[in-house]
């Protein structure tokens, strides 16, 4: 699997996220410091608001068409179309990659709390 094109997607998500509620707030702010019949259009903060707006989309987009090409290129690669043996199920995949993780970051804390330890020792 494309670890990396997922990671990357959700990466993109998070600041495409949070553009785009900054620039909605920026947006909504112009518009309550505005008189009645003025144009929006001629506030800062509603053209500051609609740009972020604008971008957080584009990161959005961004994210999303890197996750679908993940999903694609995982679909093409798959043991159906290239005549390999069918491995497991993609349940099962997810569930020995979590458990992967798990035993990996746990291996990672160990490490940690022994170099503290050797750490203190020494003191």
């Amino acid at each position: 699997m494309d670890r990396r094109r997922y990671d990357s997607a959700m990466f993109w998500l998070a600041f495409g996220t949070a553009a785009a509620v900054i620039g909605l707030a920026l947006m909504t702010i112009g518009i309550t410091r505005l008189p009645n019949a003025a144009n929006p259009l001629g506030s800062v903060w509603f053209d500051g608001g609609l740009g972020l707006l604008s971008m957080g989309a584009v990161l959005l987009l961004w994210a999303l068409w890197l996750f679908l090409g993940r999903r694609r290129a995982v679909a093409l690669e798959s043991p159906s179309t290239s005549g390999l043996p069918a491995g497991p199920a993609p349940e099962k995949q997810a569930e020995a990659e979590a458990v992967r993780g798990y035993y990996a970051e746990r291996e990672r804390l160990f490490k940690i709390y022994e170099k503290q330890q050797r750490e203190k020792e020494k003191k």
